[in-house]
């Protein structure tokens, strides 16, 4: 995406910059480093915080990016007019407003996620960093591939980001999980669980006078949220 700021000044010829702030964190913009960053306001850095607007023709109109490294969420954007030969606080405000971010585009306050909960674009059931409770899996039987697996001791491993799979930190014992019936088993996700963007979950069962299911292999992306 480009050009998600917008200022009509009515004047030409003029070098406007934006600062640019999280209205969450209330941190501001460092375009330095590469990447950028956000970051506590510290007023010898105002010379970091600037994003450059560039002006169409002559028609006192200009516009600027957005940083696409930053985090989504409201944005709030203060254009100045600058003064002398470099960025400076006392540069006068040509204009200010927000932008709804939601990390790649600008999407309506409706659409975009915040912590805890999926947004509207694109749903998705589970939530970066964000607990879980009662996810259900369905095991069978490895005799016939058919037949519910009943009264199993159940454990699992999970993998995130495409790590090594470990333990899930409700525990691989069978207190993690809860027969449900039919063959249906819950477990209950922790924050740290779903700490990643991908995740992989293994799940398998024993039975109490023996047997075993087949496993269960889940596959899937977290919903990003605000923040991360």
């Amino acid at each position: 995406m480009a050009n998600e700021i917008m200022v009509g000044y009515g004047r030409t010829g003029r070098t406007l910059y934006a600062i640019i702030r999280n209205q969450t964190s209330g941190y501001v913009w460092n375009t330095s480093g590469g990447t950028g960053a956000y970051e506590a306001f510290a007023s010898g850095n105002w010379g970091v915080y600037d994003v450059g607007l560039t002006e169409q023709g002559v028609a006192g109109f200009y516009q600027g990016n957005v940083p696409a490294a930053g985090a989504a969420g409201v944005l709030g954007v203060v254009a100045h007019d600058q003064a002398g030969a470099d960025p400076a606080q006392t540069d006068p405000v040509a204009a200010t407003g927000d932008v709804q971010w939601g990390g790649t585009a600008v999407v309506p306050h409706s659409d975009l996620a915040t912590s805890g909960q999926v947004g509207n674009i694109a749903p998705l059931p589970i939530a970066h960093g964000v607990a879980v409770s009662g996810m259900m899996v369905k095991l069978v039987s490895s005799a016939d591939h058919v037949t519910p697996f009943t009264s199993g001791v159940v454990s699992g491993q999970i993998s995130r980001n495409g790590g090594a799979f470990g333990a899930l930190q409700s525990g691989l014992a069978v207190a993690a999980y809860t027969e449900r019936g039919f063959g249906f088993y819950s477990l209950n996700l922790t924050s740290g669980d779903l700490a990643g963007r991908v995740i992989a979950l293994h799940v398998a069962a024993v039975g109490i006078s023996g047997g075993t299911s087949d496993p269960v292999d889940l596959v899937f992306v977290t919903q990003k949220t605000s923040g991360n």
